[in-house]
C-alpha cells in the first residue's frame, strides 16, 4: 500500500467533528474540555458500532491462562496473560471458511494458537520476538514419535541414577544468580549440565522446559506485577534430590500429555517482529492474536530468571535488542521514533499534548502511547500483505487510563485498521478492567465504561 494511501483522509464518525487524520490545531489545557472531547469521540464511535457484551462464564476472558493450566500440552509452562485455549478454538470454529484455512498469530507467545490449530487440523504460523516463548512454543508444537517418547521415559529413570558431578557456569548476571540460595543454584547448574549431555534433541528440549517450569518455585523471588519480588520467609534450600524430584514430576506430566495428544497438522513458529516486513509461506485466512497492552508491562523484566538461566539472554545487549524489537508498550527503554505514518492522531495530538502537561508517574508515558499505536498500525500494515482476501482478523486488547484519560485501544485500533483498508466487523467486550488506585481517584465516572478487555474483529478485503 502506498504512503499516500496510508495517509488518505477518511471520515469514520460523524461526531465530534474531529478528523483523526487531520486533527484540529488547537490544544485545550482545561481537563474537562479534553476529557469531554475524548469521551464524545469514543461515544460517537460506539453509537454507530455498539460494543457487544459477551457471556464470559466459559473462559472469563480471552487472555486468561487459568484453563490452560489444566489442558494437555498447554499446561507445560505458565505464561502471564496467555490465551485461553477454549477461546482460540472457539474463534477458529466460528470464523473458519474451509478445513484448509491457514491460521496465524502475529504475537504467538508460548504457542496456544498454533497448538490449538494443530489439534483442529489447521496449518498455523506465529511470530514472536521473545526467545523464551518462541522456544517453548516450538517444543509444545513439535511432533513426537514413539522413539522420542521411549527416550523420554528412559531419561526419566536415568535421572535418579545420574551422579550430577559436573555443573554449568551460572548466567553472566549476578543479580539473577542471587535469586537462588547457594545450594539451590548449585543443583540447578548441575541439572543444566546433565541436560546438555542428552543426545535426543527433542528429549533434551522437553527436560529443559521442565527445568524452566520449576525455576520460580525454587527461587527466592517470584513474579510480581512488572518484575520479580522477594518471597516472604522463603529460606528453603533445594538439594539435587529435591530438584530432580520436581523435574521428574514435570516429565510425568509431559509423558501423559504426549501419549494422549495427536496433532493433525503442522506449524511454523518464527523469531520475527510483526512490525517488520515478513512473508508467510502460506497467506492466512484466520488471525487471532493479542499484542502487548499499553500498560507498561516489560516481559524482559518479568521473565528475567528464565531468560537468563535459559541462555536466551547472555548479555545486557541481548535484553536491549529484545526490547528494541518489541512493541513500544512500556517506559523501561528509550526507543527512537518509528512508524510515524501508522498511528492515530487523537493520540498523537490531543492526548499527547494534554498528558505531556500532567504530573504522571513517568514523563515518558505520552511518548509510549504514541509509539504504541504507531507500532500497532505498522503491525496491521505488514499483516495485510500476508492475508488472503476475506481473511478474518481478531485482536484481543486491553484499554487503559493515564492521567485520568481513558485510552480506548479497541476503538483506536479499529479505526487504524479502517485507515489501512480493513473492514470493521465489531468489538466484543469480555470483561471490565481495573486500574491503579491513583487512576481510580481521578478518572471520571462516565469514562470508566471504556476500561475493558475486548476482541476487535476486522476483515481484510
Amino acid at each position: 500500500m502506498r504512503a499516500e494511501t496510508i495517509l488518505e483522509e477518511i471520515n469514520i464518525v460523524e461526531k465530534p467533528q474531529l478528523d483523526i487524520f487531520n486533527p484540529n490545531k488547537y490544544v485545550e489545557k482545561d481537563s474537562n474540555v479534553l476529557l469531554n472531547l475524548v469521551n464524545d469521540y469514543y461515544a460517537s464511535f460506539e453509537k454507530t458500532n455498539p460494543i457487544k457484551l459477551i457471556n464470559k462464564r466459559q473462559f472469563n476472558t480471552p487472555v486468561n491462562f487459568k484453563q490452560a493450566k489444566t489442558s494437555p500440552i498447554h499446561r507445560w509452562y505458565t505464561y502471564k496473560e496467555g490465551f485461553s485455549p477454549f477461546f482460540v478454538k472457539q474463534f477458529i470454529e466460528r470464523f473458519k471458511t474451509s478445513d484448509k484455512n491457514v491460521v496465524f498469530d502475529p504475537f504467538g507467545g508460548i504457542g496456544t494458537t498454533v497448538v490449538e490449530s494443530q489439534l483442529l487440523g489447521f496449518n498455523a504460523y506465529s511470530n514472536d520476538v521473545n526467545p523464551l516463548s518462541n522456544f517453548i512454543a516450538k517444543v509444545k508444537a513439535e511432533h513426537y514419535n514413539e522413539k522420542d517418547l521411549a527416550d523420554l521415559e528412559k531419561e526419566k529413570k536415568n535421572i535418579n541414577n545420574h551422579p550430577f558431578q559436573t555443573k554449568k557456569n551460572p548466567p553472566d548476571n549476578e543479580t539473577v544468580a542471587s535469586y537462588f540460595t547457594e545450594m539451590t543454584l548449585d543443583s540447578v547448574l548441575k541439572v543444566q549440565a546433565y541436560i546438555d549431555t542428552l543426545e535426543n534433541i527433542k528429549v533434551r528440549n522437553l527436560i529443559f522446559i521442565a527445568l524452566l517450569t520449576i525455576l520460580e518455585s525454587i527461587s527466592t523471588h517470584r513474579k510480581d506485577g512488572n518484575g520479580v519480588k522477594r518471597k516472604k520467609n522463603f529460606k528453603a534450600d533445594f538439594g539435587i534430590d529435591k530438584v530432580t524430584n520436581l523435574l521428574i514430576n514435570q516429565i510425568d506430566i509431559f509423558i501423559f500429555d504426549l501419549k494422549n495428544t495427536h496433532f493433525k497438522s503442522k506449524s511454523n513458529i518464527q523469531s520475527q517482529s510483526s512490525f517488520e516486513e515478513y512473508k508467510l509461506k502460506q497467506k492466512a485466512d484466520l488471525v487471532i492474536t493479542s499484542p502487548p497492552y499499553a500498560n507498561c508491562f516489560d516481559y524482559s523484566k518479568v521473565y528475567l530468571i528464565e531468560l537468563w538461566f535459559g541462555g536466551f539472554f547472555k548479555s545486557k545487549k541481548d535484553q536491549k535488542d529484545f526490547r528494541e524489537s518489541s512493541i513500544i508498550s512500556h517506559v523501561h527503554y528509550k526507543w527512537n521514533c518509528r512508524h510515524l505514518d501508522f498511528g492515530h492522531n487523537l493520540i498523537n495530538k490531543e492526548i499527547y499534548d494534554y498528558l505531556s502537561e500532567q504530573n504522571l508517574w513517568d514523563r515518558k508515558i505520552p511518548q509510549m502511547l504514541v509509539g504504541y499505536f504507531n507500532d500497532i498500525g505498522k503491525v496491521l500494515f505488514e499483516l495485510s500483505k500476508n492475508l488472503n482476501k476475506g481473511a478474518t482478523v481478531g485482536f484481543v486488547v486491553g484499554n487503559s487510563v493515564y492521567g485520568g484519560v481513558p485510552i480506548a485501544t479497541d476503538i483506536l485500533l479499529a479505526e487504524i485498521g479502517l485507515k489501512l483498508g480493513y473492514e470493521f466487523i465489531g468489538i466484543e467486550s469480555y470483561r471490565t478492567l481495573t486500574t491503579s488506585s491513583q487512576q481510580q481517584k481521578i478518572i471520571r465516572e462516565q469514562d470508566k465504561k471504556f476500561l475493558r478487555e475486548s476482541l476487535v474483529i476486522l476483515k481484510w478485503m
